[in-house]
């Protein structure tokens, strides 16, 4: 009773018709076979199998692959050899199972995929790149298989079937891929942030002996031999911060604190827009070993700046005698009991009047261009100075009463 192999569905098809189940790759008893086999033809010669064992002892497959990766693929030219012949083997391995169960696996089955993604991402070898060297390597695969195939008696429509096979299995190997290398980049990222905050907060804080200081330095990319200004910002991401820098010409290592950030700012920022509503406080420039002094500076400037309502880039230069209205509450306090709360007890013509305080300063007690800016009319605003006057006391034409009076618009909350 004659039998063969349909190369389609893997089963024995016996000349009665019966089949039974063969749970065996595609393949279709050839007559090459048979010559080889001294015309008989032999149960168990199983063409696609031999095939696959000559493809494995091929390594001729692993130094081409090699060659071509380097030659071809960025980034895998630094990829030391012998790592790259141990993926070849690997996806050698995978491209035979793949022919042998005539099915391509799972993406979760893949575990190869894994390895070799988190194997390259170690190397520096982007994910682009790791996808293009999988297929670069399926394709020299599959070239050897087709050229060996005549060989060992496989039908021609059943070499082009591992075509699609391995064309499959380079879809699920992406897909596995990419999730590896999804997973791996998220987890990365919450170690380097937790990383540079450890380091950032111990720099700022002195508690790093000049080895590790130095060394963190290097991996945030923070300069040794020049100086940097500690930072500490308010009501601002760490993106927008690093955006805003970035722009100002200037670079920010920054972490997450409370509603802002703190860090390293490298580099003078250019005098220019900042993000609407963010105070951002910078510490003198000084060289890394003293950067606890200038931390400690920039926390002072933006409590400051809050204090009396400044916002944008400041600094102990731009908040000058502003800085005493934190650092000294009693004089704070006595000079508002002085100037300004008698102003309270007026209701809101006491408001009128401290609108016309702060225009009269702020345009050097200019009382035309005072007046114009709120707006009203020069004897509006100059009976409410006399006014003022009469209420406080307050001589504006004295250069101690002005810089008091000053002090005490700045530090009022209203």
């Amino acid at each position: 009773m004659g039998q063969n192999v349909n190369h389609i569905t893997g089963r024995w098809v016996l000349a009665a018709g019966r089949t039974v189940a063969r749970g065996r790759p595609d393949w279709t008893y050839s007559e090459s076979v048979r010559k080889r086999c001294g015309g008989k033809a032999v149960v168990g010669v199983d063409p696609v199998r031999a095939l696959v064992e000559s493809l494995a002892a091929d390594d001729a497959i692993l130094a081409e692959t090699v060659e071509t990766l380097r030659a071809t693929i960025p980034g895998y030219e630094h990829v030391p050899a012998e790592s790259l012949e141990s993926s070849a083997r690997r996806n050698r391995a995978l491209s035979i199972r793949t022919i042998l169960d005539g099915l391509a696996p799972e993406p979760e089955g893949i575990d190869e995929a894994e390895t070799l993604t988190e194997e390259r991402m170690a190397q520096g070898v982007e994910i682009a790149s790791v996808l293009a060297g999988f297929r670069a390597c399926m394709s020299i695969i599959l070239r050897h298989l087709l050229a060996a195939a005549p060989r060992f008696g496989v039908p021609v429509e059943t070499a082009l079937s591992f075509s699609t096979l391995l064309w499959s299995l380079g879809d699920a190997f992406t897909t596995r891929a990419v999730v590896s290398y999804r997973d791996r980049t998220i987890a990365q990222a919450v170690a380097d942030s937790a990383r540079r905050a450890h380091w950032l907060g111990a720099a700022l804080a002195g508690s790093l002996d000049r080895t590790a200081l130095f060394a963190g330095a290097s991996v945030f990319g923070v300069p040794r031999d020049r100086p940097v200004r500690a930072l500490c910002a308010d009501g601002v991401s760490v993106s927008a911060l690093q955006d805003w820098a970035e722009e100002a010409g200037a670079q920010a290592v920054v972490v997450p604190q409370g509603t802002g950030v703190i860090g390293i700012l490298i580099g003078e920022p250019d005098a220019g827009p900042w993000p609407a509503g963010v105070t951002i406080a910078l510490g003198a420039p000084t060289v890394l070993g003293e950067l606890p002094r200038s931390f400690d500076e920039a926390t002072r400037v933006l409590a400051s700046a809050q204090r009396v309502g400044a916002d944008g880039v400041v600094d102990v230069d731009r908040l000058s005698w502003r800085m005493g209205v934190f650092a000294s509450p009693e004089a704070t306090d006595l000079l508002d009991g002085i100037y300004l709360e008698p102003l309270r007890k007026e209701g809101a013509f006491g408001e009128l009047i401290v609108e016309a305080l702060h225009a009269y300063l702020g345009h050097r007690m200019n009382i035309p261009a005072a007046a114009e800016s709120i707006p009203i009319h020069v004897n509006t605003l100059r009976y409410r100075l006399r006014r003022y006057r009469d209420l406080t006391g307050a001589d504006l034409g004295d250069l101690n009463t002005l810089i008091e009076v000053a002090w005490a618009l700045a530090a009022d909350p209203g």
